[in-house]
């Protein structure tokens, strides 16, 4: 289920070319990034606090949608994910997840959560 909706993120994001819809797509990469980092750091032994804080960055044009979140895990260790879609405005956007715990990066990938796959 929650790979289905990461997968859903690229049709939301290039139908981004009004407000109203960049509003949803930008809503859907915070909440999917949320979920999908939790996911992803849960299979790396740690534990995220609930209550993780996400926000979209603001971006010079309709092709980019950048979010970052922010929270800690169950050993009070910081936690950053950055996601950033490129040509989200296109058939094809391009993603890329960053995550860092305590300064310190541990994830880098096009996608999180189960069912993700970086490309061979």
């Amino acid at each position: 289920m929650k790979a289905a909706a990461l997968a859903l993120i690229p049709l939301l994001l290039m139908t981004a070319c009004e407000d109203p819809v960049r509003k949803v797509s930008e809503s859907s990469l915070r909440n999917a990034t949320a979920r999908g980092a939790s996911d992803e750091l849960r299979g790396l032994g740690y534990t995220i606090r609930p209550g993780m804080r996400c926000r979209t960055l603001s971006a010079d044009t309709l092709s980019v949608v950048r979010v970052q979140c922010v929270g800690r895990t169950d050993r009070d260790e910081p936690v950053r994910v950055d996601a950033v879609a490129y040509r989200a405005n296109s058939p094809h956007p391009l993603q890329e997840y960053v995550i860092t715990v305590n300064g310190r990066e541990v994830v880098r990938r096009p996608c999180l959560g189960q069912g993700c796959q970086d490309p061979e």
